[in-house]
């Protein structure tokens, strides 16, 4: 992503803030924003949640003699979207993952690690820098900041740690200068390699970058509306678009296995033998807002939003479809690493259940 914009002289730099779900990537950008007296941008959001991207442009400081422009931006991390994420995700040059090192968060914030070093691993040139953004410090039930290293340390990830609390902004600065020092050593890379383009950059605003991911995606995050983001489409955006929020279940729902009804399952006969093997090993589920997700046997994911919940069979069915056929249209992969699956939550009510392959 680094250039050198030849029409303003500013080596240009992407941040990208990554996280799970509610683990304070927004806020984080607010705050930096608030701080740097500079807007944040977000095309559409539902209910707090990042449907696109938030974005903040802000240029300081010098690197070389030249202006430094930084396009900060953060991605959404709802599984639905993990398309989206991975291509935003690819273009940067330093990332700060906002990780919530809450013990109700901590689990669910693993997960995204290994799908960041997944894509990491196939981005050329020179490593992307990461900074660990151990975010809701102030919370009786964070964990010891050693246990967050010790974690790190699991994944072989050597990061820079920085706690935060993005509600009062604190850690949010330093967590920022870091990653973009990180970045700035890409680029000096890039420069030693002769491989640092001066070039105007193609995605020069938030607009751009909009227009950019609508193109790239054709229509493919459908599947995200289907099951209970309401939409994806910026056009789409009303305040009054959200469907009424179930409540919580205390309790977690039963996950789909091998006995899911025929017409409950796509796709039908590699989706099956997926949610067999799933059944032979015990699956530990998260909530975060009515949302629950968790790993299986160390290379499925399960993921069902609050909103995917429905009182009956046939109601739960059509989203199934719709579901079905946005994903049918998407390059079938050998062997099959996707399935959807509707199946009773043990509490007298259907789920729309999505498991991917993450290993």
């Amino acid at each position: 992503m680094a250039t050198l914009d030849p029409r303003s002289d500013a080596v240009v730099i992407r941040i990208v803030y990554d996280g799970a779900p509610l683990a304070g990537k927004s806020t984080s950008l607010r705050a930096l924003g608030r701080g740097l007296a500079a807007d944040v941008v977000s095309p559409a959001e539902i209910g707090g949640r990042t449907v696109y991207f938030d974005w903040l442009d802000y240029t300081g400081g010098l690197f070389e003699g030249r202006r430094i422009r930084c396009q900060t931006i953060s991605v959404p991390g709802q599984a639905t979207l993990a398309p989206r994420r991975r291509r935003l995700l690819a273009s940067a040059d330093a990332i700060v993952f906002v990780g919530d090192s809450t013990h109700s968060g901590f689990a669910a914030g693993r997960a995204y690690l290994s799908g960041m070093r997944s894509v990491l691993d196939g981005v050329a040139g020179p490593p992307v820098g990461i900074v660990f953004q151990a975010n809701k410090r102030d919370c009786p039930d964070a964990i010891p900041i050693e246990d967050v290293r010790s974690m790190l340390d699991e994944f072989g990830l050597r990061v820079a740690v920085i706690e935060s609390v993005a509600t009062d902004s604190s850690g949010i600065r330093e967590a920022f200068v870091f990653a973009v020092r990180l970045a700035l050593d890409r680029v000096r890379e890039l420069m030693r390699a002769g491989e640092f383009t001066t070039t105007p950059p193609a995605v020069n605003s938030a607009q751009d970058l909009l227009e950019e991911l609508k193109r790239s995606e054709d229509g493919r995050m459908d599947y995200a509306a289907a099951s209970g983001l309401v939409h994806t489409r910026l056009a789409e955006v009303r305040p009054d678009s959200r469907e009424p929020t179930l409540p919580a279940v205390s309790n977690p729902p039963a996950t789909p296995d091998g006995a899911v009804a025929s017409g409950l399952i796509w796709p039908p006969v590699d989706g099956r033998l997926i949610l067999h093997e799933l059944s032979q090993s015990r699956v530990e589920l998260h909530s975060e807002q009515g949302d629950w997700s968790g790993i299986a046997n160390g290379k499925w994911r399960l993921y069902t939003q609050a909103q995917a919940v429905f009182p009956d069979v046939e109601q739960g069915r059509s989203v199934l479809v719709q579901a079905a056929r946005t994903q049918a249209s998407l390059p079938r992969d050998n062997p099959v690493s996707c399935c959807i699956a509707l199946a009773a939550d043990g509490h007298g009510q259907f789920r729309l259940w999505r498991i991917e392959r993450i290993g």
